[in-house]
């Protein structure tokens, strides 16, 4: 199994394309920590995959130090961290309270930002570690009334960049993936007439991640593009 042995947090992982990560990395051999704020549904996945469960919100941060320190007292280490963790508000710009503007980014980007943070320490302290970012299609263009989710994932393409350029070369390779429309309870509340089959499915993107995970050392890609196979058919 290609991950057999290691140590992976994938947050928002109850549902969607995190649950889909964890499930895949298990599938390879690796003990998934299950972090959300849904407690039911990641204690649900984790019994599945047979990993564990940590509660986290990762826009608080002493939440995000919780989760990290609990998993280096369990494990010794943190293998793989894959920041997916999402939120969206879907109002024009005139429109968009300052309140859901700061929910979006401070999930988001400080959130991913925190996370990146505090799992680097005992990464650096082994001089190897995997991140993973999930950022967007909206990541690299600009949605109508999605401004402070472009925002944020165009955010998550800069931070990566930089997390490349000042560790890559320390043993933690860091990626980037930019999923098109994808199955998931936030594609559908936003757009409900879609059909969910003629959309990218979440094991499409938990394929990538168990690439980025597993690729050799000897090469690095940051960057994977994601985008849809099909034309989007609508039940309406």
């Amino acid at each position: 199994m290609k991950l057999e042995n290691q140590i992976a947090i994938v947050t928002g992982a109850g549902r969607g394309i995190g649950k889909a990560i964890a499930e895949a990395y298990a599938a390879e051999g690796a003990h998934v920590v299950c972090a959300a704020r849904s407690v039911d549904e990641i204690d649900k996945v984790a019994k599945t995959i047979g990993g564990s469960a940590i509660p986290c919100d990762v826009s608080d941060e002493k939440s995000i130090q919780s989760l990290i320190d609990n998993v280096v007292d369990q494990h010794g280490r943190i293998d793989i961290l894959v920041n997916n963790a999402g939120a969206v508000a879907r109002l024009p710009v005139h429109e968009l309270p300052v309140e859901e503007w700061d929910t979006v980014l401070n999930v988001n980007l400080r959130g991913l930002f925190l996370c990146t943070k505090y799992a680097l320490i005992p990464m650096l302290s082994r001089k190897t570690g995997c991140i993973i970012n999930i950022s967007s299609g909206a990541g690299v263009s600009g949605p109508p009334n999605r401004s402070a989710y472009a925002a944020s994932k165009h955010g998550v393409m800069g931070f990566t960049k930089v997390l490349v350029a000042e560790y890559l070369r320390k043993g933690i390779r860091s990626h980037v993936i930019l999923p098109d429309a994808t199955v998931s309870q936030m594609r559908s509340e936003g757009f409900p007439t879609e059909d969910p089959d003629s959309l990218i499915q979440a094991d499409d993107i938990a394929d990538a991640a168990v690439f980025l995970a597993t690729q050799k050392i000897t090469a690095h890609t940051m960057e994977v593009r994601v985008s849809q196979g099909l034309a989007t058919r609508h039940t309406e």
